[in-house]
């Protein structure tokens, strides 16, 4: 993709090639009967090497015309997602809200997919499939709302999983003392470890259990623990 060419960028990897032959301007220009302020505007970004001089120059830096003009894949994905997150901030049909959503959700896609990837074509293929797809899915307020909560319950989930670390006396180690692993931190910490895997547990059925909320018995279930909740609280205090 043209528009996808970053020629700031092309300038930075023609001007490593050029400084690891060890050549000034002028020299590096003769081999592709250029001027010295040709390859100045190349490597400034403010022009591209014509096709022919492109696979002169890959040739001379043992390497691809591809990798002159996208780098390698991780940094062709970010030119991707950069023009992505440009495109979505002028885009008027979508709330300026989502936005952070969708482009961390492409990205994860993107990369988790990078080393697949043989050219920046089927890069392109897939971003294309993934922007579209992404953005229909929080277009949609039924979409949106499962998107929400399925990432609250990851991020509550992933906030208790990151907290049993504290549980442990090794987490407080320091070089004067010796633990093992599983010395807990008080008599109380296997407890509630095992109370804090049920909870997490709980919130991911809790969740699941929100995408039925038509379902009469399942709502009578949410409102039966809403109810134990009040119980507790009444206890406690």
């Amino acid at each position: 993709m043209t528009n996808n060419i970053n020629k700031k960028s092309v300038g930075q990897r023609i001007n490593s090639i050029r400084l690891s032959k060890g050549m000034n301007l002028e020299e590096f220009g003769k081999l592709f009967s250029a001027g010295k302020s040709n390859v100045s505007k190349w490597e400034k970004g403010q022009t591209l090497p014509n096709a022919d001089r492109l696979k002169s120059i890959a040739k001379i830096g043992d390497t691809s015309v591809e990798y002159i003009l996208h780098g390698t894949m991780d940094e062709y994905i970010d030119t991707l997602i950069d023009k992505l997150q440009m495109d979505l901030s002028t885009d008027k049909n979508l709330s300026s809200a989502v936005i952070p959503f969708i482009v961390s959700e492409v990205k994860s896609i993107m990369y988790s997919n990078a080393s697949s990837f043989l050219n920046t074509e089927q890069a392109d293929k897939k971003f294309n499939e993934t922007k579209k797809y992404t953005i229909e899915s929080w277009s949609d307020p039924e979409s949106l709302e499962r998107k929400i909560l399925m990432n609250l319950s990851r991020e509550l989930r992933t906030r208790i999983l990151d907290t049993m670390k504290y549980s442990y006396k090794s987490y407080y180690n320091n070089d004067n003392e010796e633990t093992s692993a599983g010395d807990y931190l008080t008599e109380n910490s296997r407890e509630i470890l095992e109370r804090l895997h049920s909870l997490e547990d709980f919130l991911g059925a809790y969740f699941d259990a929100l995408r039925f909320l038509d379902d009469p018995q399942i709502a009578s279930n949410l409102d039966s623990l809403r109810d134990l909740t009040a119980k507790i609280d009444q206890r406690i205090k």
